[in-house]
């Protein structure tokens, strides 16, 4: 397989099964490929084409022309942070290399990790690394690499219990600002403490803020900052905003299914992830010039609700017309398939409804969606 038809192959993100995802590819072609023969083709290449290109897009996003038309909180990017353990295919190699989970921790798993631009629906910066690596590093690595695109005192860093620490504390203390959900006991003064704001010190004289508020649920709900102007009123809302970062979770895992891996080395899975990153993004560009369209269509329509565009309806075009029209040589050709793209996606819409949280979440008990064992092993 030539290695642009092997790119525009992976980038397609086939899900049926291997082989019929091959047929299917090469058809129009009146040649066939084995499973085995593109094992080999992804063998003779690593992961890295794909960091780059998710590196171009998102370098290309925040960029001079586009970064002053980008959402803004109070003139700050809201910068979501957040770890989702994803299962692996049960093979020892991938044991040793990512760890493991489960009875005696026999469960090949790794560490996925994004940082999440979460008014403009971007994925800034994305890991995936063994179990060893703490979702503490993560998070400052996550901070280092927002800092290389956007300038850190523009940016809030939300973040959930768990990820509050000393250092983290003080490395966004002295760089940005940040909004951290507190576990209980992570200060037993800041558990006495009432309802309301307070401004206290913490470590040698850092100031931070303390505000505790009542959930609906009855719950006490305590966060750390170091938003000192921002009204009280509005902690509630902005730490909401960090739920934008399970629906995106819920793209990459269960729309683009991800964990579906389509080889069983390390290195075909770390091809898949940044593959992953990469459509998640190209998606989220794609939904944003559709729902401009789709806004100004109906605006003059008396609707009950806004639409917006079909994720799922998405997500199948980008899959089948994306790579043939990014590796279209003429541009002329290239700009017309992307319209093409963007003209179906507009004609499947759904409505945007209001979302007040209260929708309880029900986790599924089993640990693994997609079964890693059916699959050929590449």
């Amino acid at each position: 397989m030539p290695f642009r038809d092997l790119l525009k192959y992976l980038l397609s993100m086939h899900r049926t099964s291997t082989q019929s995802a091959l047929n299917n590819f090469f058809e129009r072609k009146g040649i066939t490929m084995s499973q085995q023969a593109l094992s080999m083709a992804r063998s003779k290449f690593d992961h890295t084409p794909f960091l780059k290109l998710f590196n171009a897009v998102r370098n290309a996003f925040y960029g001079k022309e586009y970064l002053p038309k980008l959402r803004k909180y109070h003139d700050k990017f809201l910068v979501a942070i957040d770890g989702s353990e994803t299962v692996l295919p049960n093979l020892p190699m991938l044991l040793k290399k990512f760890g493991g989970t489960g009875a005696k921790a026999s469960s090949p798993t790794a560490r996925m990790s994004i940082a999440y631009d979460v008014l403009n629906d971007f994925i800034i910066d994305a890991n995936f690394t063994p179990l060893t690596i703490s979702e503490g590093e993560h998070a400052k690595n996550h901070i280092e690499a927002v800092g290389k695109v956007i300038d850190l005192k523009n940016a809030i860093f939300i973040m959930d219990r768990g990820y509050a620490s000393r250092e983290l504390i003080e490395l966004l203390s002295e760089k940005s600002c940040y909004l951290f959900r507190l576990r209980s006991k992570f200060n037993t003064d800041i558990d006495d403490l009432p309802l309301g704001s307070h401004i206290i010190y913490m470590y040698d004289d850092v100031k931070v803020r303390i505000v505790k508020f009542t959930l609906p649920s009855g719950e006490i709900e305590t966060l750390i900052t170091n938003l000192f102007e921002l009204e009280e009123a509005e902690f509630k809302d902005l730490y909401f905003k960090r739920w934008r970062i399970e629906v995106k979770y819920d793209v990459v895992k269960n729309k683009l299914e991800m964990p579906c891996f389509g080889g069983f080395s390390e290195n075909a899975i770390m091809q898949d992830f940044w593959i992953s990153m990469y459509l998640a993004n190209m998606a989220a560009i794609a939904k944003n010039e559709a729902d401009e369209i789709i806004k100004d269509e109906r605006y003059d329509k008396d609707n009950k609700f806004d639409y917006q565009a079909n994720v799922n309806t998405l997500i199948g075009s980008l899959r089948d017309k994306l790579a043939d029209a990014v590796f279209s040589r003429n541009p002329n050709q290239r700009q017309k398939k992307l319209e093409r793209i963007i003209n179906e996606i507009k004609h499947s819409v759904v409505p945007i409804r209001p979302d007040d949280g209260s929708v309880p979440r029900y986790e599924n008990p089993r640990k693994a969606k997609f079964h890693h064992n059916k699959r050929s092993n590449l």
